[in-house]
C-alpha cells in the first residue's frame, strides 16, 4: 500500500473533520492555509528530516498533464511555464542539503544522490477514457499507464514526474476522501509491470480556495513537487520508513513543516509558492 501524501484544505479558518484509518493516510500536521496569510512557522529543534535510506529524484523531469479541455484557462497558459522557471532555479540548487550520501536512520547506505536543477518534458491535454466526474485515485493511475502505452506521455525514468491538473468539476476520492473537501492535493507513485516505479502529483483546482486563484494552485504543486523530490515513495500510517527517503519522525515531509508562502520571482511572471523546511538552517526557508 502506497501511501498518498495529502494536503489538507483549510478555508475560511475551518477544518473539516475526518475520520483517518490507522496506517493508511498520514495527515498528521498537514494542514495549510491556502488562503496564504502571514503565519507562524513550526519551531523545530535540531534537523527534524531524517534519513530513511530510499531515493530521491536527482534531476526532476516534469511532464505535465491536462486531465481534460475544461481546465482553467490559467492553469493550461501558465502552469508548464512555472514547473519550467521552478525546476531549473535556486529552489532546487539548495535541496542538495537532502543529497543521499549519508547513512540511513536504520544504518543502511544511503544511495548516493545529489539532488540538481530538473527540466520540464512538456504538456499534454488528455482526453481521458474515464469520464466521470468523480474519479478514484486508481483510475488515475490506469489513465497514466494508458497514456504511456498510447505514446501519448513519455515513458518515465527514475527522474520522471508526472503533475497532473485537473478541471473544477472533477472530485478525486482517495481512501474514503474526496479533493476540494479533505485535501488539495498528494503526490504517490505506483509500480507498474510495464514501466517500473511511477511517481506522480495530483492537483485538483478548488474553487473553495477562493482569491487564491493562480497563486493557489502554484503553491500546492510547488509543495508537492518539492515533496516528491525529496520523498518520492511515501509509505502507510505517520512512521517513516524505507523506502521512504527525507521525513520527519512523524512523518511529516519538507513542506509540511511550514505553512507560508513566499513569491517567486522571474522574468516572465511572479509566482506565489510553499516555504520549505531547511535542516541546515533549521528553519522554513524561501530558497532565495
Amino acid at each position: 500500500m502506497i501511501l498518498k501524501k495529502l494536503i489538507l484544505v483549510v478555508a475560511l479558518s475551518t477544518i473539516s473533520s475526518m475520520s483517518f484509518a490507522k496506517n493508511k493516510i498520514n495527515t498528521h500536521n498537514a494542514l495549510l492555509q491556502l488562503q496564504f496569510p502571514k503565519t507562524t512557522e513550526v519551531k523545530a529543534g535540531g534537523n527534524p528530516l531524517l534519513y530513511y535510506g530510499g531515493p530521491v529524484i536527482s534531476n526532476v523531469k516534469v511532464f505535465t498533464i491536462l486531465w481534460n479541455d475544461r481546465v482553467s484557462t490559467e492553469v493550461k497558459n501558465g502552469i508548464t511555464d512555472f514547473y519550467r522557471a521552478y525546476v531549473d532555479s535556486q529552489h532546487m540548487d539548495w535541496l542538495n542539503e537532502y543529497a543521499t550520501n549519508v547513512k540511513a536512520v536504520d544504518g543502511r547506505a544511503g544511495t548516493a544522490q545529489k539532488i540538481g536543477r530538473g527540466q520540464v518534458l512538456g504538456e499534454k491535454l488528455l482526453t481521458p477514457s474515464v469520464t466521470a466526474k468523480k474519479i478514484t485515485d486508481v483510475q488515475i493511475q490506469q489513465e497514466i499507464e494508458k497514456s504511456i502505452d498510447a505514446g501519448l506521455l513519455p515513458r518515465p525514468d527514475q527522474n520522471t514526474l508526472y503533475m497532473t491538473h485537473f478541471s473544477k468539476d472533477i472530485q478525486i476520492t482517495i481512501e474514503g476522501m474526496t479533493s476540494c473537501f479533505s485535501f488539495g492535493g498528494y503526490h504517490s507513485a505506483f509500480k507498474s509491470v510495464k514501466y517500473g516505479d511511477i511517481i506522480y502529483g495530483v492537483l485538483p483546482e478548488c474553487s473553495m480556495f477562493g482569491s487564491g486563484g493562480f497563486n493557489s494552485i502554484t503553491f500546492v504543486s510547488a509543495h508537492e513537487l518539492v515533496e516528491a523530490v525529496t520523498d518520492p515513495f511515501p509509505t502507510p500510517g505517520s512512521s517513516p520508513a524505507y523506502p521512504q527517503a527525507w521525513n520527519a519522525v512523524d512523518g511529516n515531509e519538507i513542506a509540511d513543516l511550514c505553512t507560508s508562502s513566499t513569491t517567486f520571482k522571474t522574468p516572465k511572471a511572479d509566482y506565489n509558492i510553499s516555504m520549505e523546511w531547511s535542516n541546515s538552517r533549521n528553519s522554513c526557508y524561501d530558497g532565495k
